[in-house]
Protein backbone atom coordinates (compact mmCIF):
# COMPACT_ATOMS: atom_id res chain seq x y z
CA UNK A 1 0.00 0.00 0.00
CA UNK A 2 1.46 3.33 -1.04
CA UNK A 3 1.66 6.30 1.29
CA UNK A 4 -1.20 8.07 -0.53
CA UNK A 5 -3.43 5.04 -0.16
CA UNK A 6 -2.41 4.68 3.49
CA UNK A 7 -3.12 8.36 4.12
CA UNK A 8 -6.63 8.15 2.64
CA UNK A 9 -7.71 4.60 3.52
CA UNK A 10 -10.92 4.23 5.48
CA UNK A 11 -10.34 0.66 6.68
CA UNK A 12 -6.97 -0.17 8.21
CA UNK A 13 -5.58 -2.68 10.64
CA UNK A 14 -4.23 -1.52 13.99
CA UNK A 15 -0.59 -1.39 12.83
CA UNK A 16 -1.51 0.46 9.65
CA UNK A 17 -3.52 2.99 11.68
CA UNK A 18 -0.53 3.59 13.95
CA UNK A 19 1.73 3.98 10.93
CA UNK A 20 -0.70 6.40 9.30
CA UNK A 21 -0.95 8.36 12.57
CA UNK A 22 2.85 8.70 12.64
CA UNK A 23 2.78 10.05 9.09
CA UNK A 24 -0.12 12.43 9.74
CA UNK A 25 1.46 13.69 12.97
CA UNK A 26 4.67 14.39 11.04
CA UNK A 27 2.73 16.36 8.44
CA UNK A 28 0.99 18.28 11.23
CA UNK A 29 4.35 19.11 12.81
CA UNK A 30 5.45 20.53 9.46
CA UNK A 31 2.25 22.58 9.17
CA UNK A 32 2.69 23.94 12.71
CA UNK A 33 6.33 24.82 12.03
CA UNK A 34 5.45 26.62 8.82
CA UNK A 35 2.91 28.64 10.81
CA UNK A 36 5.51 29.46 13.48
CA UNK A 37 3.61 27.52 16.17
CA UNK A 38 6.70 25.97 17.67
CA UNK A 39 5.19 25.26 21.09
CA UNK A 40 2.48 23.08 19.56
CA UNK A 41 4.96 21.55 17.08
CA UNK A 42 7.16 20.44 19.98
CA UNK A 43 4.16 19.04 21.87
CA UNK A 44 3.07 17.12 18.75
CA UNK A 45 6.62 15.87 18.30
CA UNK A 46 6.56 14.41 21.84
CA UNK A 47 3.25 12.68 21.08
CA UNK A 48 4.66 11.34 17.83
CA UNK A 49 7.76 10.06 19.62
CA UNK A 50 5.59 8.16 22.10
CA UNK A 51 3.57 6.63 19.26
CA UNK A 52 6.75 5.69 17.39
CA UNK A 53 8.15 4.05 20.53
CA UNK A 54 4.97 2.00 20.84
CA UNK A 55 4.93 1.12 17.14
CA UNK A 56 8.57 0.07 16.95
CA UNK A 57 8.44 -1.87 20.23
CA UNK A 58 6.68 -4.57 18.19
CA UNK A 59 8.50 -6.52 15.52
CA UNK A 60 7.85 -5.45 11.97
CA UNK A 61 6.32 -8.26 9.90
CA UNK A 62 7.99 -8.93 6.55
CA UNK A 63 4.69 -8.14 4.83
CA UNK A 64 4.69 -4.60 6.22
CA UNK A 65 8.39 -3.82 5.95
CA UNK A 66 8.13 -2.03 2.59
CA UNK A 67 5.32 0.20 3.80
CA UNK A 68 7.11 0.94 7.07
CA UNK A 69 10.26 1.84 5.13
CA UNK A 70 8.29 4.22 2.89
CA UNK A 71 6.71 5.95 5.88
CA UNK A 72 10.07 6.23 7.64
CA UNK A 73 11.54 7.83 4.51
CA UNK A 74 8.60 10.25 4.29
CA UNK A 75 8.92 11.15 7.98
CA UNK A 76 12.65 11.80 7.60
CA UNK A 77 11.98 14.05 4.59
CA UNK A 78 9.31 15.95 6.52
CA UNK A 79 11.64 16.33 9.50
CA UNK A 80 14.31 17.76 7.19
CA UNK A 81 11.81 20.28 5.86
CA UNK A 82 10.87 21.24 9.43
CA UNK A 83 14.56 21.73 10.23
CA UNK A 84 14.90 23.97 7.16
CA UNK A 85 11.91 26.05 8.30
CA UNK A 86 13.43 26.33 11.77
CA UNK A 87 16.73 27.65 10.44
CA UNK A 88 14.97 30.08 8.07
CA UNK A 89 12.84 31.46 10.89
CA UNK A 90 15.85 31.66 13.21
CA UNK A 91 17.78 33.62 10.58
CA UNK A 92 14.84 35.95 10.07
CA UNK A 93 14.54 36.57 13.82
CA UNK A 94 18.26 37.34 14.07
CA UNK A 95 17.96 39.81 11.19
CA UNK A 96 14.97 41.46 12.88
CA UNK A 97 16.81 41.62 16.21
CA UNK A 98 19.84 43.23 14.57
CA UNK A 99 17.61 45.78 12.85
CA UNK A 100 15.88 46.56 16.16
CA UNK A 101 19.23 47.13 17.88
CA UNK A 102 20.27 49.46 15.07
CA UNK A 103 16.98 51.36 15.38
CA UNK A 104 17.53 51.81 19.13
CA UNK A 105 21.04 53.17 18.48
CA UNK A 106 19.64 55.57 15.88
CA UNK A 107 16.94 56.82 18.29
CA UNK A 108 19.54 57.23 21.05
CA UNK A 109 21.79 59.20 18.70
CA UNK A 110 18.90 61.43 17.64
CA UNK A 111 17.85 62.04 21.24
CA UNK A 112 21.39 62.83 22.34
CA UNK A 113 21.64 65.53 19.66
CA UNK A 114 18.15 66.98 20.08
CA UNK A 115 18.08 67.32 23.87
CA UNK A 116 20.77 69.99 24.07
Amino acid sequence: MSIEILRNAEVLGARERELRDILLMSENIQHLAENNDWAEAVAEQYRRRALMDTFFAKDCAPSESQQVAEVIEAVLNIDQQVTNVLYQQRSSMLTDANQSRQNVRNVDAYLSHSVS
